[in-house]
Formats: structure tokens, sequence, C-alpha cells
């Protein structure tokens, strides 16, 4: 029987011997309208690595999916994402969420887990 998406982020919470080294990670939002440090923030208390990447991933990932408009070629749409969307950062944990905006770009969500930060945040104990 296959795991649900839920059950898969649920054990790596709960595993002991997961990547992570630190007590905790942190995601910094990034705000590309203001460009501006003091618009940005930090979300933090990620128990593992791989939780604070996923949240930053689905955090980059709904950000696009917000700016795409139909019949907007791919330059268009990372063109209005660099102007209105929002970078996401893990901290100490070597992944920006708009190192994979062109593979967001040519795949669409299609799928509400792939944007659905908040379950995310959720597994994390931060809600």
């Amino acid at each position: 029987m296959k795991k649900s998406l839920f059950d898969t982020l649920k054990c790596i919470t709960e595993r002991t011997n997961c990547m992570s080294k630190k007590e905790n990670y942190a995601v910094l939002i990034i705000d590309n309208f203001h460009m501006d440090p003091e618009e940005d923030y930090t979300i933090e208390g990620f128990p593992t690595i791989e939780l604070a990447i996923e949240f930053a991933r689905r955090w980059v990932r709904e950000s696009l999916e917000e700016n795409r408009k139909k019949g907007k070629t791919a330059e268009e749409i990372k063109k209005m994402w660099r102007t209105f969307g929002e970078n996401a950062v893990v901290l100490d944990g070597n992944y920006r969420g708009s190192s994979e905006l062109d593979f967001f770009i040519l795949n669409p969500a299609i799928k509400k887990e792939q944007t659905d930060w908040k379950t995310i945040k959720k597994l994390a104990g931060l809600e």
C-alpha cells in the first residue's frame, strides 16, 4: 500500500536518523516587490531540514502560481514572479526556492498539496 504524502512527511518528523543535524531550522521569506530587508521575515522552528525545504518549496510554488496568468509565456511568468512574488530560503540549509523557478514554470501545480505550505507548517508543530 502506498503511503500518502501526509504519512510520509509525518514519518520524516518522527524519525530519529533524518539528515537534520541542527535542533531546528528557519526559512527566510523575501518579498520581491519591496526588495527591502525590513519587509522580509523569518519563520523559525522547523524540526528537520526536510520540512524546512518542503515548506520553502511550496511557499515559492504558491507564490508563482498566484502570478501565473493564462496565455503568458514562461519569461512573462518569471518576470511577474520576480516583480510580485516571494522567495523562500532555508537558512543554513543550502536551499533557495527560486532555484526551482524554471521547473515550477514548466510544470504547473495541479494538486493542492504542491502549494500547501500550511500542512507542512502544521507537521512542523508551528501552528
